[in-house]
């Protein structure tokens, strides 16, 4: 575990070699740190379906097998996943789409150890209370959160 002042100490370094503000050192060092899970939750979520249901499914293998369709009998075919709950950082919802027709269903699975992003406890209010924000990882389309952009660190020095 790293002390808050061994923390320090390396953001200030940052600082000295880069020229970055400590704010923009810490934020990166930050960055650097969920690099690998931030490229694991891109590779969980961008894949291209597969045109059969003779072929395993691109998503890994988490899936599970299209149900039958209500309306025309066709199959439905796993096409999408993208994060699946506000604060649930390991919920991702699976879509699925006839393949005959325009029907269409979503499930929500658990990904244990491949999360969006990362849930921080933050105090929120007047009267302190600590609430779960999600922050998603750069590169993660989210349908109702906003992912932190690459060129933040350019805004907080000025630069447009």
């Amino acid at each position: 575990m790293t002390t808050n002042r061994g923390r320090k100490d390396v953001i200030r370094d940052r600082m000295a070699s880069t020229g970055e503000s400590y704010n923009v050192a810490a934020r990166n060092l930050k960055a650097m740190k969920d690099m690998g899970a931030t490229r694991d939750a891109m590779l969980v979520q961008r894949w291209q379906p597969a045109e059969s249901l003779d072929v395993p499914c691109p998503c890994g293998g988490t899936c599970e097998p299209g149900e039958t369709c209500d309306h025309c009998h066709a199959r439905h075919r796993h096409v999408k996943r993208y994060p699946g709950s506000v604060t649930d950082v390991e919920a991702w919802a699976d879509r699925y789409e006839c393949m005959g027709c325009s029907s269409s269903y979503t499930l929500t699975v658990r990904l244990a150890g491949r999360p969006w992003g990362v849930a921080e406890t933050v105090i929120q209010g007047g009267s302190a209370e600590e609430v779960v924000r999600a922050r998603v990882f750069p590169g993660v389309v989210h349908p109702l959160l906003r992912a932190e952009a690459a060129s933040e660190s350019d805004r907080d020095q000025g630069i447009s």
